[in-house]
């Protein structure tokens, strides 16, 4: 029972050829410790430590927490104007998200006015009053 093993090299028939590998961009040059963030277009930070660079084009976010007092970290694109106040992407969406919220919200209500508009049909007339139900004939007049 002599088996005959033929070896057979593999051939390049069928497969795909490499694709050259494109460059990554150049990773974040915070010198604290390794950044393997990719840095931003024109600058040598990436978003989270753009604020290292004093002459970039970007400050801290305005946003101060309500609950802790506290600022946001994030970075915020310099406003045009010296006093506007500038947010990271998550606050200035969520910004434009609460100035749409309050046109979406409806009133709080009908008036009291209006509930007791509506209530008026009901009411019946003095006659209709009995002085067992005198409290009831009150009411009736109050609404």
């Amino acid at each position: 029972m002599n088996r005959i093993r033929i070896h057979v090299l593999p051939t390049s028939r069928g497969r795909l050829t490499p694709l050259p590998r494109l460059q990554d961009p150049p990773a974040c040059a915070f010198a604290h410790r390794p950044c393997a963030r990719a840095r931003l277009e024109g600058q040598d930070f990436c978003l989270n430590h753009i604020l290292e660079d004093r002459g970039a084009p970007f400050k801290q976010c305005g946003y101060v927490s309500l609950r802790t007092g506290r600022r946001c970290p994030g970075a915020a694109p310099k406003p045009e104007k010296k006093d506007g106040v500038a947010h990271c992407a998550e606050h200035a969406r969520k910004n434009a998200l609460a100035a749409r919220l309050p046109s979406r919200r409806s009133s709080a209500g009908p008036s009291p006015e209006a509930l007791l508009a509506q209530l008026s049909g009901y009411v019946k007339g003095d006659a209709g009053c009995v002085a067992a139900d005198s409290s009831r004939c009150e009411a009736s007049r109050i609404l």
